[in-house]
């Protein structure tokens, strides 16, 4: 049964969205596992269309004993990206067909990804990216040399493919955590859903190291907060894929190109994992003074935080009875104008 929400309600935070389809107790765990099931179908289908393209392009496909095809580590790990930014329309399809809501609630309060925003977060994502950079340098997590002379046109076709992949990639882990996590297990109460988001963003990266792994779910909690504070997903989205992306460039461009991929912050020691969290930290404080600074100069540009409550009429209402005129009211500190 789809619960209505009446104008007397108050407009939702986006941690609470999914209170907009059928809520009851069950319905977190049944949509959790239908997006587990439907996460291992679509990435098994990746994985082997992956592996025949990689045939028919004349690969070098490796069989095990249980002979399941292997690609190439590069292709492989490329294969891998691809699988993860298929998360986005699996969840936007649960959201949509198991939890019977609309699957914009996803991207935003305002049911869209808000592109003038996510522009707004890039300049903030670059600033922390590049001190992390520079605390890893001068603490001496130097990034290393060239393991081989550098083969710049095969550099350029790598570092174009992840241009592409990287932000879909990154989006797609936001998507299944920041967004369908956060909003599923938030109909428990709000720490419900970040600290559950938090704990299996940073399980979904692995085990590599206590460090790590606190470093992980540290920055799943600051992200969570920074979505639920803007409204959105978009905040998250550019800090993750200017980490990833920064960092597996530097990957291919220092390492082993076919291992461009597969760093973790799992595996970071217990410096690295400090410099990830500083950084997170500081992404977190410029994005909250650039919060500030717009509600002072251009409160026009600020986000949506939250979100009025989309009402079916009534039934035997007279045209133009609906919406009343309490529902049509701009909402305070929501962004939304008058419809």
């Amino acid at each position: 049964m789809v619960e209505r929400l009446t104008p007397a309600q108050p407009p939702l935070a986006y941690d609470r969205l999914a209170r907009l389809g059928v809520h009851r107790w069950w319905m977190p765990p049944v949509a959790v596992l239908a997006a587990a099931v439907a996460a291992l179908v679509v990435m098994c289908g990746v994985v082997g269309g992956g592996t025949v393209a990689g045939q028919a392009f004349g690969m070098e496909v490796d069989l095990d004993s249980a002979e399941t095809a292997t690609l190439p580590p590069l292709a492989d790990n490329l294969v891998l990206l691809a699988g993860l930014a298929a998360m986005i329309p699996v969840v936007l399809l649960v959201a949509r067909l198991v939890q019977r809501r609309p699957a914009g609630t996803l991207h935003s309060v305002s049911g869209r990804i808000r592109w003038r925003w996510l522009a707004l977060c890039v300049a903030p994502a670059a600033l922390s990216t590049a001190l992390l950079l520079a605390g890893m340098v001068l603490l001496g997590d130097d990034t290393g040399e060239p393991t081989r002379p550098m083969d710049w046109p095969r550099f350029l076709l790598i570092a174009a493919a992840l241009v592409v992949l990287v932000p879909l990639q990154a989006a797609g882990e936001e998507y299944a955590t920041r967004g369908f996590l956060l909003q599923t297990l938030g109909t428990y109460g709000r720490w419900a859903g970040v600290a559950g988001s938090a704990v299996i963003f940073a399980a979904l990266h692995g085990f590599g190291g206590w460090p790590g792994f606190a470093a992980l779910m540290a920055s799943g909690v600051v992200w969570a907060l920074l979505v639920i504070r803007t409204g959105g997903l978009e905040v998250a989205i550019v800090a993750h894929a200017m980490t990833n992306l920064v960092a597996m460039l530097i990957g291919a461009a220092y390492g082993d190109l076919d291992q461009a991929v597969t760093a973790s912050a799992a595996d970071a020691d217990l410096t690295a994992a400090l410099l990830l969290l500083g950084a997170d930290l500081v992404y977190a404080l410029v994005v909250l003074g650039l919060l500030r600074l717009l509600a002072r100069r251009r409160p026009h540009l600020l986000p949506a935080t939250t979100t009025p409550v989309p009402l079916p009429p009534p039934a035997g209402l007279p045209p133009g009875a609906w919406p009343p005129a309490a529902a049509t009211s701009p909402l305070p500190n929501t962004g939304f104008p008058p419809p």
